[in-house]
């Protein structure tokens, strides 16, 4: 058996149920859950935003770090090709399939049309695939990866969507060159994160725009170039800072991670002619008026980006290895910790921005 929130009701909200833990298929693995950490898409999840994409039952949480109980037959490396055994902690990509059109033949994964990803549902029966609980099934179309020893279970948890996420967007965009000014959009935990990938890339200039200010206090020692709170300016403050510091250009790339609508506008008003923006926060599902005339003429490059395969998780734990240590990365993104038992509170802590990343010990 297995303590797990379940979502079964919107009405009712998450609950604690103890679930069978079914046997591990082969490819597979059985973890012990060792941190989880919340993500503001579980808070969208539980409050029924997503109810077109999540299939209720479902167990919550798909951010995690966990340990080996057990290896399925024909498990015996990681992705890569690293012996793995019980006792090892480990990460897993969500399960995309390897076998459709996306996966196979575009080689673009996050678009997997089989994957039925941790955390979205639905729960089948001995089969645990969320990571707010004690145990978790890895599905044999998932990869893992062995966390190394220098990264924490929490920072490990949040690299799990937060930071595969932040590698994913930068390997979608032309590379950040050491002439290069950045701007990031969003002090959330994609958006600090983001920023400090951009300052280890060599970027000339790295500018953290977001709030509230504690937040961007985090990021003092850090050697941003600039860190501006939206909340003691206007746009035009904002947009008007960063042509100062580029000769009135503006940024050679700006990463958008903060979610709202006015966050996409706000880009493409500071991104200089030629340069690109690149959306990762936009998740409101409104409709956003574009200027495609002058988006022709200024030729700019707007991509996007969602999720991570492996290699970007691998990236990511590369990063936090080299990285994670003299940024302090831990104290600035991970936050105060729960038990299974105060999920709720976790979910609020989230939901209001009280806290950067709730950790969850079950």
């Amino acid at each position: 058996m297995s303590r797990a929130v379940m979502l079964a009701d919107y009405g009712r909200g998450p609950a604690i149920e103890s679930l069978d833990l079914g046997p591990v298929l082969p490819g597979g693995a059985l973890v012990r859950i060792d941190a989880a950490t919340v993500c503001g898409t579980d808070v969208h999840i539980s409050d029924g935003v997503f109810g077109n994409l999540a299939r209720l039952p479902l167990v919550m949480g798909h951010e995690g770090t966990g340990t080996v109980v057990e290896l399925g037959p024909g498990l015996e490396r990681d992705a890569l090709g690293q012996p793995i055994r019980t006792g090892d902690r480990v990460v897993w990509a969500h399960n995309w399939c390897g076998r459709c059109y996306f996966c196979a033949v575009a080689k673009q994964p996050t678009l997997c049309e089989n994957t039925m990803g941790y955390g979205w549902g639905p729960h089948e029966e001995g089969v645990v695939n969320g990571t707010f609980s004690e145990h978790l099934h890895v599905s044999p179309d998932s990869r893992v990866l062995r966390v190394p020893e220098s990264v924490s279970s929490p920072l490990a948890s949040a690299a799990t969507c937060a930071l595969r996420t932040v590698m994913h967007a930068l390997d979608r965009m032309p590379r950040i060159r050491f002439s290069d000014t950045v701007v990031v959009l969003g002090a959330g935990p994609v958006g600090v994160l983001a920023a400090a990938a951009a300052m280890r890339s060599g970027a000339d200039q790295v500018v953290l725009i977001g709030a509230p200010g504690s937040r961007l206090a985090a990021t003092e020692s850090w050697e941003l170039t600039a860190s501006i709170n939206i909340d003691d300016t206007e746009p035009d403050e904002r947009i008007e800072a960063v042509r100062n510091m580029t000769e009135g250009r503006g940024a050679d790339i700006v990463l958008e991670c903060a979610g709202p609508p006015d966050a996409f506008t706000e880009g493409m008003e500071m991104v200089r002619a030629g340069g690109t923006l690149m959306v990762i926060g936009q998740a409101h599902g409104e409709t956003v008026p574009v200027a495609t005339t002058a988006m022709k003429v200024r030729q700019l490059t707007v991509r996007t980006s969602l999720s991570a395969d492996i290699s970007h998780f691998h990236d990511a734990l590369r990063f936090l290895d080299r990285h994670g240590g003299e940024l302090g990365l831990e104290s600035v993104v991970c936050s105060k910790v729960y038990s299974l038992d105060q999920v709720t509170d976790a979910l609020v802590a989230m939901r209001s921005g009280a806290e950067m990343k709730p950790v969850i010990i079950p």
